[in-house]
């Protein structure tokens, strides 16, 4: 069949016409018209329907004081953005991980761990200037525009992909500028729009060296980068700001301002806040890991890496593929271990080799060597333990490159031998670490001060970086700092 291009080329005409009207719309910040493939309706709603699984995948920080306080402080900041009609939302997430981010549509979300962090109500409003300014240069649209225009190239069908389905792509965005930030333009821009919305809300925009500082040694100590993308210590971004400050010192409309940094008043409200990972969802001192509501204790080898996920407890191996991981899964029935352990394992596609019914401190387990395959790793060996406590089982896995797993089966054999039960006694004595306000005495050190603090979970280097001092600096007498002891 013959197909009359002339008449196509007015029907693909007919049908984009109205796309490109639709998409091309006026940036809020540059004010330039652009091309987006989403309304600022659909903004809104991607916000509104990622919001649930944002909370899901963090947890809500149960503070309603610190909540609305984080609130206001947004909101004051949100009226006088460039987006002053869009309705923002601001919450604290239940993560110890130094971090903010934004999702379209106007919800902003600091975590817990970056809190513990900032040493002013200044300084809280850089961090959610910068996300404010994400939202509102649609930056999380923009590029999604970039990489959904390839489709869009590619030829008629991609027009006519639902929104439902461009969902999936979007969020995948999102979360990767979640992680690891978005595009240096876009993160300079954002820095450039916080200072500006902090400064036009009456915040000292200063306070934001202040924490670059902070953040700097951070990365010096933890020898890894924290925060994503806010003031980064590229050498450009801190010019960036310079200039993003000195804008404002010559602006007119701030110059007869008097800045605010309250930092007093931050302090006070953060005393009592939660520091490091939350006992509830378990906590690892040293290479153990403990789970005072589970009631569980696990050994993993030293020197590995441990991850506290949500829904997978992991811990790698620091130059090796040895990898331990464990889950945990409601019993549906009362079966036989051995039989628990072959429908996990094959649900996971796991060949057995061998294995047997054993105990494991006391508890119903079943043990056994297993072969599958990873896309990154090939074939690999896996050692399985089968662990019934209460009404639940732990499948704890450890697998290698098959090659290398005789090397290293004693390890993961080690770890699910270390399977343990909390006495109650035990568990009730995981007690979570919290923030608390600290008046420093006269020839007080950092160090003095981490001896002194009874219950306390951090040494002199970690009191200074929260406190905004460089390690060795001495505070000052009189000053009330923060220190972290358990309850």
């Amino acid at each position: 069949m013959k197909v009359n291009n002339q008449l196509l080329f007015r029907f693909l005409a007919f049908l984009v016409l109205p796309l490109f009207m639709v998409s091309c719309a006026i940036n809020p910040v540059t004010k330039r018209s652009e091309f987006v493939l989403m309304s600022e309706e659909q903004e809104i709603e991607f916000g509104r329907r990622l919001d649930p699984e944002i909370v899901k995948e963090y947890g809500n920080y149960e503070s309603l004081a610190l909540q609305e306080y984080v609130n206001q402080v947004g909101q004051k900041l949100a009226r006088i953005s460039d987006r002053p009609d869009l309705v923002f939302h601001f919450k604290v997430v239940n993560t110890p991980d130094v971090n903010a981010f934004a999702l379209p549509g106007g919800y902003v979300y600091v975590t817990r761990g970056i809190l513990a962090y900032l040493n002013s109500e200044a300084e809280l409003a850089g961090v959610i200037g910068h996300e404010i300014g994400h939202v509102n240069a649609r930056h999380a649209v923009r590029q999604y525009t970039q990489a959904a225009g390839y489709q869009i190239a590619s030829g008629v069908l991609s027009i006519f992909v639902p929104e439902a389905r461009n969902f999936g792509q979007l969020t995948d965005i999102i979360f990767l500028g979640i992680s690891r930030g978005y595009s240096r333009e876009y993160e300079l821009e954002a820095d450039e729009l916080g200072i500006k919305y902090a400064a036009q809300a009456g915040y000292d925009p200063q306070a934001v060296h202040s924490f670059l500082s902070t953040l700097e040694q951070m990365e010096k100590e933890n020898k890894e980068k924290t925060y994503h993308g806010l003031f980064s210590t590229h050498p450009e971004t801190r010019t960036r700001i310079d200039k993003a400050i000195e804008e404002v010192k010559n602006n007119p409309a701030l110059t007869s301002k008097t800045f605010a940094v309250m930092s007093a008043e931050y302090k006070a409200r953060i005393d009592g806040l939660l520091y490091g990972p939350d006992p509830k969802e378990g906590i690892v001192v040293k290479n153990v890991f403990l789970h005072p509501d589970l009631r569980i204790e696990i050994t993993f080898p030293e020197g590995w890496k441990i991850n506290n996920g949500r829904d997978v407890l992991s811990a790698k191996h620091p130059e090796k593929n040895y990898y331990l991981q464990m889950m945990v899964q409601d019993m549906g029935k009362w079966v036989p271990v051995e039989q628990a352990a072959r429908e996990i394992s094959q649900k996971f596609h796991m060949r057995e080799i061998s294995g047997m019914a054993t105990r494991i401190n006391g508890l119903e387990a079943y043990v056994g060597n297993y072969q599958g395959s990873m896309k990154e790793l090939g074939v690999i060996g896996i050692k399985g333990g089968f662990i019934i406590r209460g009404d639940k089982i732990y499948p704890l896995l450890g697998f290698s490159p098959l090659e290398e797993f005789k090397k290293v089966e004693h390890i993961f054999t080690s770890a699910i031998y270390s399977f343990r039960e909390l006495s109650l006694e035990e568990a009730e004595s995981i007690k979570p670490a919290r923030v608390r306000l600290y008046t420093v005495q006269k020839n007080e050190t950092f160090d003095t001060i981490a001896k002194e603090i009874k219950g306390g979970t951090e040494d002199g280097k970690t009191l200074a970086l929260i406190n905004g001092f460089n390690p060795g600096a001495t505070p000052p007498a009189g000053e009330k700092i923060k220190v972290v002891e358990k309850e």
